[in-house]
């Protein structure tokens, strides 16, 4: 069933026309090239921590038509992986992250990206502003983060996020809705890693473990939330 969504990033790109966009924050290159410590990365200026050199969240909310069903799917099976104490630590939707919570004691985590917002694949530099936006953001609202990515299971793509601890459930679905992300991973310590896609599930679409869906009761909620 086809319906209109906000999008991830290049995997939802993928589920549309596969593809996807290169590139990475300064902070992500410090980490791939094995100097990374845990940081808040520097941003490129005061104008774009404010967003005044990127685009505004309306735009950034853009809609587009994907199958939201295959979108989940996808997201489901998608490779992802946090960089702590310089070690790359998988995660995977469904399995748990025993690994990461030894490394990093937090009662809940979630994975987040600014990149590709509304299924749109964006240059380098566009994707590098996005980030640097959302990461004004978590500092703003004094998150503790560390650099994340996910990548389909062939590898053919990857795009930069980050591993934030202890973000309140409503701070993440807002976050998520002003960068223009359809889905988040999150979960609560010693609990299996859950998908939560930031729309409606369709009515055809089938239950899917460790996958939840925004009821109607929530479903229009917006990054006003955040402080």
């Amino acid at each position: 069933m086809k319906m209109v969504v906000p999008t991830f990033g290049s995997l939802v790109s993928g589920v549309i026309a596969r593809g996807g966009v290169g590139g990475a924050s300064e902070c992500t290159e410090s980490w791939r090239s094995g100097m990374f410590p845990p940081c808040r990365p520097a941003l490129p200026s005061a104008d774009v921590a404010a967003g005044r050199d990127y685009r505004d969240t309306a735009r950034m909310r853009e809609l587009h038509v994907v199958d939201a069903c295959e979108l989940a799917a996808a997201y489901a099976a998608a490779h992802y992986a946090v960089v702590l104490d310089g070690d790359a630590i998988p995660l995977r939707v469904g399995a748990s992250a025993g690994d990461v919570e030894a490394y990093w004691a937090a009662r809940r985590y979630a994975f987040i990206t600014a990149w590709n917002p509304a299924s749109r694949p964006l240059s380098e530099e566009a994707n590098n502003l996005a980030d640097a936006r959302l990461v004004a953001r978590m500092q703003v609202l004094d998150l503790s983060f560390h650099p994340a990515w996910a990548s389909d299971h062939d590898r053919q793509w990857r795009e930069s996020g980050w591993l934030i601890a202890d973000v309140d459930p409503s701070t993440l679905d807002a976050l998520a809705g002003e960068f223009g992300q359809a889905g988040v991973l999150h979960w609560e310590h010693g609990e299996p890693v859950r998908l939560r896609m930031m729309l409606q599930r369709p009515g055809d679409c089938a239950d899917r473990p460790c996958v939840d869906w925004r009821s109607g009761a929530d479903g229009d909620r917006t990054a006003d939330a955040i402080p």
